[in-house]
């Protein structure tokens, strides 16, 4: 058993072989405490465990311990992403799946990769990837991942315009027509709007504190908003949050929401756009308007700047002979002969 070493603290401190990693090289785990008697038994104590476990572990198949992990994070994950993880279990890596962990290697998950990046997006194989680096690392941390990934794709961001949004709301029926206005203008979720009451509208706004989503049984279930920047409040004119008030259709499912929007994108010949590219207009809108983006993103509930600045960069199509025009401007100014001309005067 490792014997503890006196630190100048005063403390003693135990450090214990955790595994090696791919270049042999050994990492170790460290336990320190008051007294060389504590030290030595909260690394005996992380020894008899960690043999227990990988006891355990040894016989355990990739798909056992992508069920025991999704199991564990059943009651702290949203249903949609419980889902989402059932159907990586059922569809990713099949040649994987049936392996004891005590035999995969980082070829055998190179190879998987190689298989799936053939059949699917970058951003298909790298969530895919990220999940099962996950599961590893919870049941065989040993094991360092060094995969070579498909190459990100930007993404190509269809933003609606202005106008295009209006020839919605013109032929919209009344159960789509306040989605429409409350995506577009006030950054609501499809989720957070079949959640939404008739308690949450106050004389200048609407509370977000709940969204409407799909269990593992296909169930609506009313629940939290994924993170803290989704509870919020947003602020809309008289005349929309009017229309709120005089709506129907409380309780509606994401399901008949989404149909109803696409839909009516079909019929009025506008390029195809989900319903959640009406908060990227939201968004994009308010930016071209030079209101802050720390401000977009507390009222739209993203939850960094980040996030809402991969949005927006695409830059609005009905904005963009606008900013062309500004830009030849600028550097007109900036390089013509008339302008040179006074300088040197």
């Amino acid at each position: 058993m490792a014997k503890a070493k006196k630190l100048k603290s005063g403390n003693y401190r135990v450090l214990v072989p955790n595994y090696k990693d791919e270049k042999g090289k050994w990492h170790y785990k460290s336990f320190t405490a008051k007294t060389k008697k504590e030290a030595e038994y909260m690394a005996m104590e992380f020894t008899h465990d960690r043999e227990n476990r990988e006891l355990t572990y040894t016989n355990m198949t990739l798909a056992q311990a992508y069920r025991r992990y999704i199991d564990s994070k059943s009651s702290v994950l949203a249903p949609s992403t419980i889902d989402g993880y059932e159907k990586n279990l059922r569809n990713d890596f099949k040649s994987l799946m049936p392996m004891k962990l005590s035999v995969i290697t980082q070829e055998h998950i190179q190879m998987a990769v190689n298989e799936m990046s053939a059949k699917y997006s970058p951003k298909s194989v790298r969530n895919s990837h990220g999940l099962l680096s996950a599961v590893l690392g919870a049941y065989k941390p040993q094991l360092i991942l060094t995969t070579r990934l498909p190459q990100k794709v930007e993404p190509k961001y269809i933003i609606p315009t202005t106008a295009e949004i209006n020839t919605l709301l013109d032929n919209a029926n009344d159960f789509i027509r306040v989605p429409i206005l409350l995506a577009s203008s006030g950054s609501l979720r499809r989720s957070e709007i079949c959640a939404l009451t008739p308690d949450d509208i106050t004389d200048i706004g609407i509370t977000v504190n709940k969204a409407a989503v799909y269990d593992k049984d296909n169930n609506i279930v009313i629940k939290p908003p994924k993170t803290n920047a989704g509870n919020r409040f947003v602020p809309l004119p008289p005349h929309i949050l009017k229309e709120v008030r005089e709506w129907k259709y409380f309780g509606c499912t994401p399901t008949k929401l989404s149909n109803a929007f696409n839909k009516l994108v079909d019929t009025n010949d506008i390029p195809h756009i989900s319903f959640h590219k009406l908060r990227h207009y939201f968004a994009s809108e308010l930016h071209a308007k030079g209101i802050p983006d720390k401000h977009i993103a507390q009222i739209g509930g993203w939850k960094s700047v980040s996030v809402l600045q991969n949005i927006y960069q695409h830059t609005l199509r009905d904005k963009q002979e606008e900013m062309n025009t500004k830009i030849i401007n600028i550097f007109e100014s900036n390089f013509s002969k008339e302008t040179n001309n006074q300088k040197k005067a």
